[in-house]
């Protein structure tokens, strides 16, 4: 997979470079900071963290996620309540069973009250873990689902805006090093607006 990255990458310089190789030819002058050359200007680079973060659509997702998360958080803190008032009991009618002042038949009675109460935490004990699995598996997908239409959502503008620019290549340069690029190459700022133009 990271060999095909490399190709694709390396062969997108390459097509990049056909532009500019064609000039030299020509006795042309390549030059990428004047934005009306046609020589090249056609590698451009985009921050995509930064459009992500202030893409208006997944703030809105981000919120109700985390609304989602919280009333998860509070179903089990509920749950856990719940589970340490059932651990409470026990303990009070485990000290009363100890009792040496109770009769055989009221000893009794409590060590079946125990053991129902030891089933009842058991079977608690199992519903929260059930519980916690089962949101953390429900949330982890939702959060994936929206993150992944949100992304392909700005792909969309991004390969609007690289074609409009005659881009050949746009590189990320939050996730690939690059060590220089002329400021009018990124068009992060133009794909933002125009995501949050698109309501």
């Amino acid at each position: 997979m990271r060999k095909l990255l490399l190709v694709l990458t390396l062969s997108g310089l390459f097509v990049g470079a056909l532009p500019a190789e064609q000039c030299r030819r020509e006795n042309k002058q390549c030059d990428c900071e004047n934005k009306q050359s046609s020589c090249c200007c056609n590698i451009l680079t985009v921050d995509m963290p930064k459009i992500y973060n202030g893409y208006g659509k997944a703030e809105r997702s981000k919120e109700k996620f985390q609304k989602a998360v919280e009333k998860a958080q509070g179903e089990l803190r509920t749950m856990l309540e719940d589970g340490i008032k059932l651990a409470k009991e026990l303990r009070d009618l485990q000290e009363k069973a100890d009792s040496p002042a109770l009769s055989e038949s009221a000893r009794e009675k409590h060590r079946k009250q125990i053991e129902e109460l030891t089933e009842k935490i058991h079977k608690k004990e199992v519903e929260v873990n059930e519980f916690r699995q089962e949101s953390d598996r429900q949330l982890s997908e939702k959060r994936e689902e929206f993150v992944v239409r949100h992304v392909n959502e700005i792909k969309d503008v991004i390969r609007k805006v690289a074609k409009e620019r005659g881009a050949v290549v746009v590189l990320n340069s939050a996730g690939l090093e690059v060590l220089y690029s002329v400021p009018d190459l990124d068009i992060t700022q133009e794909v933002s607006v125009r995501l949050n133009a698109e309501k």
